[in-house]
């Protein structure tokens, strides 16, 4: 059997990939970006159906597996999820090629109520319209290395003290990247006469059994639970003015697609639907917990959670600064003047300053304007201390060294820059 794999550099993709290449099946990866070790062509999903047409005749089957989470300038929902993936859909068809479209829970419904699942149930109605036989299939949160929520996850996983929202009190929707890619494969074996959309949950389990296992995959143990009450109203409140919030699944899509699943008694009413339980209707987080995370994917976590801390420092100390430089005005007002800056301007100036240490180390915590926030605080700590070692030289041997420790912060902030450039 010839496969399609499209999307082969994501999570699902890949591990679909990789899982299938231990099998029979004749493989081709198609992804924007060459993966080596891999049989690739190019994905270009503002192609023309007759050069889909070229590009698909070999293969019997085609799993779409392409997907966004959040929208950038050069990749929209819209032609990610919708246009690409239609045009592609109907050269498979011309082709009498049976597809297999990984969607996400939510889109299923007739009014989903995000971009990012309406975008998904366009292409998912196209090809469930077609008088072929197709698979549309609707996962919820998929758990596995590789995966941006299970990465969030882990990393609330490996605290020793885990704040818990009362916003999961409820069942999460999820399903481990063995389950999925063991149904897909049984779909392959066991092709359905009539197209089927079918959503694909493993047994519910609460956020915080999810966190245990996780933990227990990592290798790690000796962990305490600090439950948060938030109230709905406080929760819509935090996403209106803060609305790229993203901590782990505490994110307003991940919120809205859990309001969803609640609503609808935790997945009771997908009656249409084909809700499939595997492995033994095994939790998807023991599911996963069956074997060991790589040594490399704990390195990572470690990483990233030194990371965090990283950003956590920063906005303390420009924060801390800022706030500082207000109280205490008495010694600000002698610093600037040892400056030579006439005392008429140097409330104003204090004050600017202040501020504008203080809003550097607020919107270090916006991921979107990291990088750009981190290029202004160096730029300011290269400033500052031109200025102190023109003027102020002694305070480079200051017992305290105030100037000493921005080469400290400096390291910090070129770390945090790389580690963004990775992601």
């Amino acid at each position: 059997m010839n496969i399609g794999i499209i999307g082969v550099n994501g999570f699902i993709g890949k591990s679909l990939y990789f899982s299938f290449c231990q099998q029979s099946y004749q493989l081709t990866g198609f992804s924007r970006k060459k993966i080596p070790g891999i049989n690739w062509r190019e994905l270009d999903f503002s192609q023309s159906v007759d050069s889909w047409l070229n590009q698909l005749k070999h293969l019997d089957v085609v799993i779409n597996a392409s997907g966004i989470y959040k929208e950038t300038r050069d990749n929209r929902f819209s032609d990610v999820h919708t246009t690409g993936p239609v045009k592609l859909f109907e050269a498979c068809i011309k082709l009498n090629i049976r597809v297999i479209q990984i969607s996400a829970i939510g889109a299923e419904k007739e009014i989903p109520t995000t971009e990012f699942l309406q975008s998904k149930r366009i292409a998912d109605q196209y090809l469930l319209g077609s008088n072929t036989s197709q698979v549309v299939l609707y996962p919820g949160i998929v758990l596995g290395e590789g995966g941006a929520s299970t990465k969030q996850l882990c990393l609330l996983a490996r605290l020793r003290v885990i704040p818990v929202i009362s916003a999961f009190r409820q069942p999460l929707p999820v399903i481990s990247i063995y389950q999925l890619v063991e149904f897909i494969n049984q779909i392959l074996f066991n092709w359905p006469e009539k197209s089927i959309s079918s959503v694909l949950l493993s047994k519910p389990e609460k956020l915080q059994y999810t966190l245990e296992n996780l933990r227990r995959w990592m290798g790690l143990n000796n962990k305490w639970f600090l439950k948060i009450y938030l109230p709905d109203w406080l929760l819509s409140f935090i996403f209106l003015i803060l609305p790229n919030l993203s901590i782990g699944l505490f994110n307003k899509q991940s919120m809205n697609m859990l309001s969803d699943y609640q609503s609808s008694g935790s997945s009771k009413k997908y009656n249409k639907y084909i809700k499939y339980e595997t492995d033994e209707s095994l939790p998807a987080s023991q599911s996963l917990a069956k074997f060991n995370a790589s040594d490399d994917f704990i390195k990572d976590g470690k990483l990233k959670i030194l990371s965090c801390f990283n950003v956590l420092s920063l906005s303390l100390i420009w924060c801390g600064s800022g706030i500082s430089s207000l109280i205490n005005m008495k010694i600000s007002r002698e610093l600037v003047e040892m400056l030579g800056i006439n005392q008429g301007y140097s409330d104003p100036l204090i004050i600017t300053a202040a501020i504008a240490d203080i809003i550097l180390g607020l919107l270090i915590w916006v991921k979107r304007y990291r990088r750009i926030i981190v290029y202004v605080q160096i730029a300011f700590m290269l400033v500052y201390s031109f200025l102190i070692t023109l003027f102020l030289p002694v305070f480079w041997l200051h017992p305290f060294a105030p100037v000493l420790k921005n080469i400290s912060m400096f390291v910090l902030a070129m770390y945090l820059l790389v580690d963004e450039g990775k992601g």
